[in-house]
Parts: structure tokens; C-alpha cells; sequence
């Protein structure tokens, strides 16, 4: 079973090389997943790039309610 940081470290090393080309196949998705990232009231893209930030961070500790 894969952990998010192979998923995270996987995804990084397929995109590193081409940085041109989506890895998301399906293009209907990839216009959908664009916008809700570039839609200045949706926070979303800074959610997620924070969310991979706080789980690269070794000092982090997670709280679950």
C-alpha cells in the first residue's frame, strides 16, 4: 500500500522531468482541477500546497479530533 509520501515523492519524480505536460490525463479534469486552483475566492490550491508542505516538514505534529 502506497503512503502519501511515495504518492507525493512518485508524482514529483514523473513531473520533474516535464514540467509541459499535465499528469492528469483526462482533460475535462485537468480544466476543472485549473480552475478551482486559479479561482481567486477557492483557496484550494493554497490548501493543498500547504497541506504538502506541512507533511514534508519533520517537526510537524499532527492533531486529530
Amino acid at each position: 500500500m502506497s503512503t502519501p509520501a511515495i504518492i507525493l515523492d512518485l508524482t514529483f519524480e514523473k513531473v520533474i522531468d516535464n514540467l509541459n505536460q499535465s499528469v492528469i490525463q483526462n482533460d475535462a479534469i485537468s480544466k476543472c482541477v485549473e480552475f478551482v486552483c486559479r479561482n481567486p475566492q477557492n483557496r484550494a490550491g493554497v490548501r493543498l500546497l500547504l497541506a504538502c508542505l506541512l507533511f514534508k516538514n519533520p517537526q510537524t505534529k499532527f492533531r486529530y479530533s
